[in-house]
């Protein structure tokens, strides 16, 4: 895919705000590229620290971010043609577990998904930044907070995500893998 090729079709990107692996919520959010669409989802440091006790995600965080991921976009397939992840995990693993989640859909495999360091060789771009960057910021900051308080700038769409779906994915994939 070239650059040309690019510009005909709706890229979606896809980025955090802040590690998986650092102290603090993690926003995750997407922006599709030309639109006003974005939508994300905010992992407490409460829901992290559970995770790491009970599935002890440290040893996996590409499989987090791809789980995130999937429910960020499982209702927006429709949306795009091309999905950029930022390198804030190891892409390849992100990729294979996305590919594993969504195996059954056949809309995703018409999906081109690619790493935000390969956009940056085709366009030629060193410094390009994600699209979805400052979403992913306000998503972190703003998504946790009441209704109330969150009314200051752009509206968020929020996708809820718990504990319980985590660890649902979690398992999926790991039966998955034991195949």
């Amino acid at each position: 895919m070239n650059t040309e090729e690019l510009k005909n079709k709706k890229v979606m990107h896809v980025d955090t705000s802040c590690k998986l692996y650092e102290n603090k919520n993690t926003g995750i959010s997407f922006k599709i590229v030309g639109s006003n669409m974005h939508g994300g989802i905010v992992l407490s440091k409460k829901l992290k620290k559970e995770l790491k006790r009970d599935l002890h995600i440290e040893e996996d965080y590409p499989r987090i971010y791809s789980i995130a991921i999937y429910y960020l976009i499982k209702e927006r397939l429709d949306d795009f043609e091309v999905l950029v992840i930022c390198g804030d995990e190891n892409f390849t693993y992100v990729k294979r577990y996305l590919d594993l989640l969504f195996c059954n859909k056949k809309i995703y495999s018409t999906k081109k998904v690619i790493s935000m360091g390969e956009l940056r060789e085709m366009t030629g771009k060193k410094k390009l930044k994600s699209y979805a960057d400052n979403s992913a910021r306000s998503y972190r900051k703003r998504g946790l907070k009441s209704l109330i308080r969150q009314q200051e700038g752009k509206e968020l769409n929020l996708v809820k995500i718990s504990y319980k779906l985590i660890r649902d994915k979690w398992e999926e994939i790991n039966n998955i893998l034991r195949k």
